[in-house]
Formats: C-alpha cells, sequence, structure tokens
C-alpha cells in the first residue's frame, strides 16, 4: 500500500476551463484554446480533463517540458463573482487517459505557477468549494 503523497488535499470538482499553451519568453500565445474542466482541485493544483491532448500540433504536456519558457494558461469564467473572469498559469507534472470517463478523455495534472495564496487562487478556491467547512479544511491542511 502506497502512501498519498500529495502536498494539499484535493476536493472533486465541474469546473469549466479554457486552456492554452503561452511562452513566457516572448508573452505570446501559441495556437488556439482548447475547453475542458476541472474534475479535482486543490491550492497548489488541479487534474484536468480534456478531449484532446494537442493544441494546434503541440502537446500540452510534452511541449511545456520540450521548452521550459512555455506554460499551460487556465482561464476560468466565473459569472457569478465581481472578478469574472481569472486567469492562472500552471505547469502539467503528469498526464495520461480517463478510463473512468465514457468518451474517454485525457486528464492531465497540473501545479499552479501561481502562489497558493495569491488572490486568483483564493477566489477559485471558493469557486470550486460550496462548503465552507471543507473550503478551511483546504486551506488548514496546507498552511
Amino acid at each position: 500500500m502506497t502512501k498519498d503523497k500529495r502536498r494539499a488535499k484535493r476536493i472533486s470538482v465541474e469546473l469549466p476551463v479554457t486552456v492554452y499553451l503561452f511562452n513566457n519568453k516572448g508573452k505570446t500565445r501559441m495556437g488556439s484554446p482548447i475547453t475542458g474542466h476541472i474534475k479535482d482541485f486543490s491550492p497548489i493544483g488541479v487534474a484536468l480533463n480534456v478531449a484532446t491532448i494537442l493544441i494546434d500540433g503541440q502537446h500540452l504536456f510534452y511541449g511545456c517540458h520540450d521548452n521550459h519558457d512555455i506554460v499551460l494558461v487556465l482561464e476560468f469564467e466565473l459569472g457569478d463573482r465581481a472578478e469574472k473572469t481569472i486567469t492562472v498559469q500552471g505547469f502539467p507534472v503528469w498526464f495520461d487517459r480517463d478510463l473512468d470517463s465514457d468518451k474517454k478523455l485525457f486528464s492531465v495534472g497540473i501545479e499552479f505557477l501561481t502562489s497558493a495564496k495569491s488572490q486568483a487562487i483564493k477566489i477559485l478556491s471558493r469557486a470550486a468549494c460550496k462548503d465552507q467547512n471543507m473550503l478551511e479544511t483546504l486551506w488548514k491542511k496546507l498552511f
């Protein structure tokens, strides 16, 4: 039996997200965005489900690992909040097929490049976790 080595507790969610590759060195967006959804969330990262692992021929995982100037940008539309769009950069740490899905989606583990203490991550945490007690537990276990 292996011990769970995660640095933060995760919660199951269904958050829609738009994802694109971004070149930090050139400060340019690469290719067209794709849509997906977040299936679990923690203040330090997410598990993303997408129908394709390629963006205009660039692999979401290997594109970032082949060139560390390239990162993923996750854009969340939170229509019921004052901060309607939250944008967070992340780096893929794993990918696999989501065998639990009937649609044969790809799952990508993404570590946020933004601090867990940032305003953007706090807003996302509140959007992901409607239960205040669970939200407090999530944050206590991290810090």
